[in-house]
Order: C-alpha cells, then structure tokens, then sequence
C-alpha cells in the first residue's frame, strides 16, 4: 500500500477510478467498520450501567473489560492486525489497572483515553508551532502539493485544519477531565462514547471538505496563472 493509500484510508477516504471520495462505506471503514464502533462504545456503555446498577468499580470494570477481551479474540480471529489486538488488550489491561489498584476509583478506568487525547493533541499542536503543520503533509501526499511549506497562504490553511484536530483532542478533554475530578462515572462514560467514533467520523468528514476546498483553490489559482502566461 502506498503511502497516499494509507493517509486516504486513515482519512476515510476511497479511490474512484484516478479520483479519492469520501463514501459512507470508505468512512466507515475508517473508523473500523461497524466491530470498530462497537468496540468503542459498548464497553464505556457496559462500564456506566453496571456501575449505576451495582456502584462497584469492579463490576464495572469487569464487565467493560470483559467485553473489550472478546473484540479482541473477534479481531484475532478473523485474522485483522495482531499489533492491533496487542496494543488493545495492553489499553484494557492499564485502564482495568488504574481502576482496581489500591486507591484507585471506578473513573481511572478512563485516563488512558485522556493519555491518548494529550499525546495526539500535543503532536499536532507542536507541528503547527514549527511550521510544520500535519495535515499539510497530507495534502502533499493526497494532491501533490510538495510546495506547500513554501506557499505562506497554502501553509496558513494547512495549519488551520490541523488546529481543527487539535481543538477536537482538546475539546474532549475540556468536557471529559471535569466529569473525572467530579467523580460523575456514568456521565463521563455517556461523553467519551459520544465523543468517540461517531465525533471521530464528523472530524474525517469535515477534514475531506476542508482538504478539497485547499486543492480546489490552488487548481484555480494555477489556471489563473497560466491564462495570464499566455495572455502575455
């Protein structure tokens, strides 16, 4: 697979003919399918009613856990990346820690998600502050805008949809960590699982609009160029 295949499938987008769409059935797979939205939703929405039901952190984290253990066989055995089983069954295994150890609370069953949210965050935030936005580098590779870093317009644009992405970590975050430090379980659990694929899948939509409208315009910019070239 190339690399412009793998930012395209990590974007939710598929190939028609020479051209790359946005399709439901390329978003879809983006997010991993319809086992992928499972997997990120029912476990928190086990996790919130057992705790409501019983107000045990390990029943909770039982159940939740329980339930990520068996996506993970499904991947397995439907032969999908072991790399992918293995880091999601090290996740369940630190939330299911953090949760159960000594002095630990019900909602700690959530802070590797809040991990994940600042490392991508942080990545992203750091690349717009060199100049080096990371969505820029997905458009050289979706479009073959290599100029990109050099065109201080192109480069201002790119550095805008990155921040999209850095206001999407930072907004989950924004709503979640105060559900934590208040101890509000249930609703922390309801916000991560709205705030996770179906959120997710919002982001590659409105990312594939803003990407276009970039290359769009640059098409436009060199067909007015040109036309002015010859009209010298």
């Amino acid at each position: 697979m190339s690399n412009q295949d793998q930012v395209a499938k990590k974007l939710g987008l598929a190939k028609d003919g020479e051209e790359l769409a946005l399709t439901g059935s390329s978003l879809l797979a983006s997010i991993g399918g319809v086992l992928g939205i499972l997997e990120a939703v029912l476990p928190a929405t086990a996790f919130s009613l057992t705790f409501a039901l019983t107000k045990s952190a390990l029943w909770a984290v039982s159940t939740a856990v329980s339930i990520s253990l068996v996506f993970i066989i499904v991947r397995l055995v439907q032969r999908k990346s072991l790399m992918q089983a293995l880091i999601g069954l090290a996740a369940v295994g630190l939330a299911a820690f953090l949760a159960l150890r000594d002095g630990g609370q019900a909602a700690d069953y959530f802070v590797p998600g809040f991990i994940t949210n600042v490392s991508y965050g942080s990545v992203l935030l750091l690349s717009v502050l060199i100049g080096r936005p990371l969505l820029g580098y997905a458009g050289q590779l979706l479009f073959g805008l290599s100029h990109w870093r050099q065109d201080r317009s192109l480069k201002r644009k790119f550095q805008v949809v990155t921040l999209i992405w850095v206001a999407f970590f930072g907004l989950r975050l924004l709503v979640q960590l105060p559900l934590y430090f208040a101890g509000l379980v249930e609703q922390l659990a309801l916000a991560r699982a709205i705030m996770g694929a179906p959120a997710y899948a919002g982001l590659l939509a409105l990312t594939w609009v803003l990407l276009r409208r970039i290359q769009q315009s640059k098409a436009v910019d060199y067909s007015s160029n040109s036309g002015g070239n010859q009209d010298e």
